[in-house]
């Protein structure tokens, strides 16, 4: 499933524009215009996302537009939808998948008999 996270936009005279995100504190980026500048949100936030999911950590839902600050910082430009391109995720479900019965002992090999479908999901979200 794709998200879309709120970024605030920041811009001096001196600098490039930068984006913070209100729901990962610690998530920012930089790009000379604004077209750089949201390719890079997307980009930090998705890899900013996958170390979350890496580490176990809960990935929040978006901010509703209402309850964000109603003046972020001062020097905020102007807030933006910032897409992200990885699977963020959700609740399990089961599927039956037909795979290699090669394949499948490989992986049970490797990362033992309870470890497909995790070994799976991981494949899968590197990638989408």
């Amino acid at each position: 499933m794709k998200q879309t996270y709120w970024g605030v936009v920041f811009k001096d005279d001196d600098t490039d524009y930068s984006v913070v995100f209100p729901d990962f504190p610690g998530c920012v980026t930089a790009g000379k215009d604004m077209r750089e500048l949201l390719e890079m949100a997307s980009e930090a936030l998705t890899f900013h996302i996958d170390g979350m999911h890496e580490d176990g950590d809960d990935i929040p839902a978006p901010t509703a537009f209402e309850n964000l600050p109603p003046e972020p910082e001062p020097e905020c430009t102007e807030v933006s939808r910032i897409p992200v391109t990885v699977a963020v995720p959700g609740k399990k479900r089961r599927i039956n998948l037909t795979i290699d019965a090669n394949l499948i002992d490989l992986i049970e090999a490797k990362h033992g008999k309870r470890a497909v479908s995790g070994f799976l999901e991981d494949a899968a979200r590197r990638a989408l």
